[in-house]
Order: structure tokens, then C-alpha cells, then sequence
């Protein structure tokens, strides 16, 4: 998730605030979800709706004094909600600057209380009521703000926690059009600080000058001159975002060492909602550390198996071996540990936690640290121990984090694999649940479809993912393979695919659009909207009459 902090002191008065976002993965995936701090929770921790123009939308909001001992009262607003260049939540309270009305639907939200007092452990609900205007088109953003009210009857410092709670509406209906581009990459050698060492940021700038709210993920690959030829050097990975409409972002990404100056190459590469967009690459002269000589580049460390399955019972012990391969001619030091998959932090499924799918606690890698020779290979013992408490998951994950360094300490990269521990005693059921489905304009007749699925089941599965256009009769008129991460899903997890169809062969009238998840042979997770095509001076356009 992402999250901000900030702590003010004023007149002897402390207050915290705590920017909550998708820390989970949304209603759907969290809704028995809530936050707590402070002796008061909210729930859920963010509004992620979508709503029809004209029409009222109302959304339960809970709220609840978790304090046994005393009674307090909550204050309730509503502020503008924006980003800042790392893609993080920003809010604009009353009198602020920044964000836009294009984006914003403030204006057309309410709340149905501005306070409530509640008793110990009591808890109750206040509806937040939406109603986008006829016009409305897109995606729209605001943030509720809920601060328990300090009692300020007492001697000593006042402490005020206000939770912020996104609220993102997505209009159905008419789609807009999806224009997210890749406008820049960069690459900055940072002195050291009192935060951190001396080390190189990748930067991909990123304009959204569309309407949709799209995830993003990227890569910027480094390449340096070496006598004429390009000489591989990194390829950083940044953190997936979203991006709303009319934001632009800059995102980094830490090489962890110190290059040399000279000319490289950089070649950005963006992925949204889960389609590639165009590249952007570019040359550069850089200033690199001047102290630096040696060029430190990503050690190819190659894996066998790529990814390990090992199959085990509660309290029994298993050991499988990976062979790891230094393919590069330098020697390096590798330390190996396994950890909670991303996937599985902080994210839940009614009262099943992502943490508890974690082998990581229980899988211990030996050895954890060795030299590994340029050429050299070298076996690692992966070491299961499944407790014997009642674990009642048919699947447990760690991601494997081998993480190699020269002598001086400049990383050489880090390599990274799966690790999937099966319960035998307990039957593995894939499944999909498909949390939307979504159109946008790409431009013509063709169009963007987009949609986002959950892993609801017990088991991983690569997913395929595809969409159709389907007549009254049943008769397929239009398909399209939709793209996006297509390596294993793990249980909990959430993907964005999208892929475009081209409307200009399909006569007006209306049709079925439906898109597919493919978890396993014979079985997928199917989700289907009503969609109506009409001939426009030439083009067709598509709304979703659901």
C-alpha cells in the first residue's frame, strides 16, 4: 500500500495524520477490512466505487470506538485528493492549491453526518452519498477525512489521529479515452546523506493527459558505452501505481551503486493497466561519482530449477537444492534469504490474511551467504519445515531474494524466485473472481478493453485472459487477447490486463461484451456487459448500457 505521515505541533496541540490507500486489495478483497488507531477504526479503508451519471450513489461508511474505558466524538470532511510525483496520495484541505475540477468530485459528494459521539465500543454508520452530474465522464477523486475530536479539558498534549480515506469513482456508461504516455527517463547520481549512502536513481516520467485511472508498471533498462559498444548495465524495476487524469508523475528507481560518468543509454519501458505503450529511450551524457572507476553491472545469475515446488504435510520436513549459475566473469558475494511474497502483505480476503499463505517464517536457505566465482556454480538447500499446527492452506509462498555484491560492496543486481510449498492433505482449487470490466477509447473504432481480477482461490495459476464481442444469437463477432503480468498469480493477488478490439466490422445493434480469465483447462472466470454500437460519421461508438 501507500501510506503518509504527517505530524504537526501547534499550542501545545500533536497532531497525526495517516493517509490510508489500497494497503489491501479493495472492497472486494477486504470486506471485513478496517482501520484502527487511536481507540477509533474505520471501515472500509477506501471507497472504490463506480457509479452512473445523474443517479445517487450511497456507501455505508462504518465507524467505531474501540476504546472500553471512555467515550469520543469523530469529525467528519471532505477534502480534494491528488498525487504527488512518486505516484503517492496527496490532499488539498480548504484553502490549499494544486489538483483539478477535471478530476475532482468533491462538489457532488456529501456526507450524511459531520460528527458523530460514540460511546465505549459502540460503533455506528454515516453514509457518504455520491451523485455525479449528467455529464460526468471518467474518473473522479476526493478523500474523506475522519479525526477524533482531542479533549482539550485536560493538562499535557492534545493528540488528534484523522484517517483519509480515498474515494475514487469510475462513471459507467460512455467510455473516454485512455491516453497515458511515457514522456521522459533520466538517471541521477545522488550524493550521500544522512538517509542513505551514495548511489544512482532511474527516473521515468509519466503524463496521463487522459481520462481513465490506470495502474502502472515500468522498467528503465541501463546500457554504458564500453569502446563503442553498448555494455548491459542494470534494469530497475518500479513500483506499480496508479495515475489519475491530468497528473504527472516521476517515478525512481534505485540502482544501489555508485557508476562512473560517461555515455549511456537508457530505454524506459510502461506498462498500463497492464498493455505496453510506446518506449522512450534516450543517450546521456552523465556525471557519475568521480571517485569511481570500475564499472559495476548486473552478475547474470541463472537458476535450476527457475522456480521451486516442493510438496510437503504439516510437521514434516522437506529439502529441495537450487543450482545457481555465475554466467559473468567476476566473482561475487551472494546473500540468500526468503521473504513474504509482495503479493501477500498487507492484503486479506474476509478473515484470511496474505501473511498466513507465507511459508517465509518457516523456509530457511543454507547456506545463506557464499562467494560464487565468475563461471561458477553453486547448490543451495532450500529447507522446508511446515509446523505442525493445524495449517489448514493447500499453499504456502516465499519469494526467494538472491542478492549478489562485488567486493567493494557495489551491488552486482539482484535475482529473485519462487518458492511454493503444497499441502498434501489439503485439495487445491484454482479460481477467479473478475472485480470489473471496462471500456476506453484508443482512437476510431477501436477501443481499450480493460479489466481487473482477483485470485479468490487456493492455488496459483498463470492466467489467460481474453475478451469478446458476442450477438444475441451467441455468434462471436470479435475477440481479443487482453495482456498483463502472465507469470504464476498467487491466491489474493490482483492483476490488470487490457487489450483493444476493433469495432469498425461490427454492424450498430447490441452485443455482449465478455471477458475471460482462464485459471485452469475448462475453467474460467466469465463476466459480461451489454454494450451498444452505433455508426458515427464513419466510426462506431460503444457505451455500456448496464
Amino acid at each position: 500500500g501507500e501510506g503518509r505521515q504527517r505530524v504537526q505541533s501547534q499550542d501545545c496541540r500533536l497532531t497525526k495524520l495517516v493517509l490510508m490507500v489500497a494497503a489491501t486489495m479493495g472492497l472486494l478483497m477486504v470486506a471485513v477490512a478496517t482501520v484502527q488507531g487511536q481507540g477509533f477504526m474505520v471501515k472500509p479503508m477506501k471507497i472504490e466505487v463506480a457509479a452512473r451519471a445523474g443517479k445517487l450513489l450511497t456507501i455505508p461508511l462504518e465507524l467505531g470506538n474501540t476504546d472500553g474505558g471512555r467515550g469520543r466524538t469523530l469529525d467528519l470532511s471532505l477534502v480534494e485528493l491528488t498525487q504527488n510525483g512518486d505516484g503517492s496520495w496527496a490532499l488539498i484541505e480548504a484553502g490549499g492549491e494544486g489538483g483539478s475540477e477535471l478530476s475532482s468530485c468533491l462538489k457532488w459528494t456529501r456526507l450524511g453526518s459531520k460528527s458523530v459521539s460514540l460511546k465505549p465500543l459502540e460503533r455506528t454508520r454515516v453514509d457518504v452519498k455520491i451523485k455525479p452530474p449528467p455529464k460526468a465522464r471518467g474518473s473522479y477523486f476526493a478523500a474523506l477525512l475522519v479525526a477524533n475530536r482531542p479533549d482539550t479539558s485536560k493538562p499535557g498534549i492534545a493528540v488528534t489521529v484523522r484517517f483519509a480515506v480515498p474515494i475514487i469513482v469510475e462513471i459507467q456508461g460512455r467510455p473516454v479515452r485512455q491516453k497515458v504516455r511515457l514522456s521522459d527517463v533520466g538517471m541521477l547520481f545522488q550524493q550521500k546523506n544522512e538517509q542513505t549512502g551514495a548511489t544512482t536513481l532511474v527516473s521515468m516520467g509519466i503524463a496521463n493527459e487522459g481520462r481513465t485511472y490506470s495502474r502502472l508498471k515500468g522498467r528503465v533498462k541501463v546500457e554504458k558505452s564500453v569502446e563503442g559498444k553498448w555494455k548491459p548495465v542494470a534494469t530497475a524495476a518500479l513500483k506499480e501505481v496508479g495515475i489519475i487524469p491530468g497528473v504527472q508523475l516521476n517515478l525512481t528507481a534505485d540502482l544501489n551503486r555508485r557508476l562512473p560518468s560517461g555515455t549511456y543509454r537508457l530505454r524506459g519501458t510502461l506498462y498500463v493497466d497492464g498493455r505496453r505503450v510506446k518506449p522512450h529511450e534516450k543517450e546521456i551524457a552523465f556525471t557519475g561519482d568521480p571517485t569511481v572507476t570500475k564499472l559495476a553491472v548486473d552478475t547474470a545469475l541463472s537458476l535450476e530449477p527457475p522456480e521451486l515446488f516442493i510438496k510437503g504435510a504439516p510437521g514434516a520436513r522437506r529439502t529441495a537444492l537450487i543450482r545457481i549459475e555465475n554466467a559473468s566473469e567476476e566473482t561475487v558475494e551472494i546473500n540468500a534469504e526468503a521473504v513474504i511474497p509482495p503479493t501477500l502483505r498487507g492484503v486479506a480476503l474476509g478473515e484470511l490474511k496474505g501473511k498466513e499463505l507465507s511459508c517465509a517464517p518457516w523456509v530457511q536457505v543454507l547456506p545463506p551467504r557464499f562467494k560464487l566465482r565468475g563461471g561458477g556454480r553453486q547448490n543451495v538447500r532450500v529447507l522446508s519445515s511446515m509446523p505442525d499446527d493445524g495449517q489448514a492452506h493447500a499453499n504456502y509462498y516465499g519469494k526467494l531474494i538472491l542478492r549478489a555484491s562485488y567486493p567493494d560492496g557495489q551491488s552486482a543486481g539482484t535475482t529473485t524466485s519462487l518458492v511454493n510449498v503444497g499441502n498434501a492433505l489439503v485439495e487445491a482449487r484454482p479460481a477467479a473472481k473478475i472485480v470489473k470490466t471496462t471500456l476506453a477509447i484508443e482512437g476510431g473504432s477501436k477501443y481499450i478493453v480493460r479489466t481487473r481480477f482477483s485470485n479468490v482461490g487456493n492455488a496459483h495459476y498463470a492466467p489467460g485472459v481474453r475478451a469478446t464481442v458476442v450477438s444475441k444469437l451467441g455468434f462471436t463477432l470479435a475477440e481479443t487477447q487482453l495482456s498483463g503480468d502472465d507469470g504464476l498469480m498467487l491466491p489474493l493477488e490482483r492483476r490488470n490486463f487490457s487489450g483493444i478490439i476493433d469495432f469498425s466490422r461490427i454492424k450498430a445493434g447490441t452485443y455482449l461484451l465478455k471477458t475471460f480469465v482462464d485459471v485452469a483447462p475448462g475453467q474460467a472466470a466469465v463476466r459480461q456487459l451489454p454494450i451498444r454500437v452505433t455508426d458515427v460519421g464513419g466510426k462506431k461508438s460503444v457505451i455500456i448500457t448496464d
